[in-house]
């Protein structure tokens, strides 16, 4: 990735941490928007969110960002218009602009705006230099905290992550950018009703790669009683993976889930999905494990054959050896998440660029990872 691609992805974080802030300091009811008039606003304000973590500021370097204003200014004159950013050479502070100033800003565009205008701006606009990113983070997971019955950072961290990942998706699946709104009472119900826990960069970040699978390991995948679960586990590939390493994954989801007795299986077979995976190597990885004397089932019993359900939730026994499940495609997986398999299901969710949306209520974790090699750590 660039350095622009980079700033740019950090940027609009910056952006979501803001909006989270935002959205605690409104009423319950309140629709923040996202992406809309400008990068948030409300009935009230609108607010541009510039981070320029490697700029040091300027009156031009937000030239462009006030003229926007202004225009949204003459539309509706009644709201609040603020610049809220971050520059690596001011610290944090409000500022209130003078006529000379809002000029020296405007440059050669001065004279594109009346002074009626630009004193009416004036008075209904405020200048902002944020904290830090680092610092705006940690603010926002504060926030969270003290809304919520988190009893320390790293539980309302873990909340962070659903929520922000919750108003991505606002941005990123909406085309039509009047659906862009958020509520305060919706992240609350994401807080009170969290089932799809989100481990992301964030808390990667913040933790540190060794502490975040730790941490991972220790909430999610360490305990006594495995019996009596059936485990999803869908894995989002990035496609550059050779097949030996996929089957690595595979012999350590076996190895932590299926447990088989001397008379009895204690824990059956997990179903495993790999996002992204060619047919050609989803062909060659089965053909590999069946060589090896895996006994694996996929929902297809014969050549051409219709996916059939009743095949692939068979329980493993002692009698048929089945050891793995492989779910072929997103439309598989639905089937099977919506059938009854007469007991608990869980999902474990390993992503590289967003989770799946599943709308089942199922308990479930999404965990980012950056390479494949990380799930073998977690599971070991």
């Amino acid at each position: 990735m660039s350095d622009g691609g980079y700033y740019a992805i950090k940027g609009f974080e910056f952006q979501i941490d803001k909006t989270i802030l935002e959205l605690f300091n409104t009423d319950d009811t309140t629709p923040i928007c996202l992406e809309q008039i400008q990068d948030i606003n409300t009935n009230d304000f609108v607010m541009q969110v510039k981070y320029k973590e490697t700029q040091k500021y300027t009156p031009a370097k937000i030239k462009e960002p006030i003229i926007q204003l202004i225009n949204e200014y003459q539309a509706i004159p009644t709201k609040k218009y603020y610049l809220y950013c971050y520059f690596n050479n001011v610290k944090e502070e409000n500022r209130n602009f003078t006529s000379s100033e809002i000029d020296r800003v405007l440059g050669n565009k001065k004279d594109d705006f009346t002074k009626p205008i630009k004193d009416g701006f004036l008075s209904n606009f405020e200048l902002h230099f944020s904290k830090s990113f680092q610092e705006q983070f940690i603010q926002a997971v504060e926030i969270i905290k003290s809304n919520s019955d988190c009893s320390n950072f790293d539980e309302a961290l873990v909340h962070y992550g659903s929520i922000a990942n919750h108003l991505r998706k606002i941005v990123t699946n909406n085309l039509d950018i009047k659906k862009r709104t958020c509520t305060k009472s919706e992240i609350l119900a994401i807080i009170t009703g969290n089932r799809k826990t989100v481990f992301d960069s964030a808390y990667r970040i913040y933790k540190g790669k060794q502490q975040y699978i730790a941490e991972i390991k220790r909430r999610h995948f360490t305990y006594r009683n495995i019996d009596n679960w059936e485990r999803f586990l869908i894995i989002e590939l990035s496609g550059s993976e050779d097949v030996s390493a996929i089957k690595t994954t595979v012999y350590n989801i076996k190895k932590k889930y299926y447990k088989k007795l001397v008379r009895e299986i204690k824990s059956g077979a997990p179903y495993i999905y790999f996002i992204n995976i060619s047919k050609d190597n989803l062909k060659r990885l089965k053909t590999e494990l069946i060589a090896e004397n895996n006994i694996i089932k996929d929902g297809y019993d014969f050549m051409d054959a219709d996916f059939y359900t009743k095949s692939l939730k068979v329980k493993s026994t002692i009698k048929n050896e089945i050891s793995m499940k492989f779910i072929n495609n997103n439309d598989n997986l639905k089937a099977m998440l919506g059938c009854d398999l007469g007991c608990t299901k869980k999902i474990y969710q390993f992503y590289h660029t967003t989770p799946i949306e599943l709308s089942f209520d199922i308990d479930t974790v999404n965990i980012e990872i950056s390479k494949l090699s990380e799930i073998q750590q977690i599971l070991k």
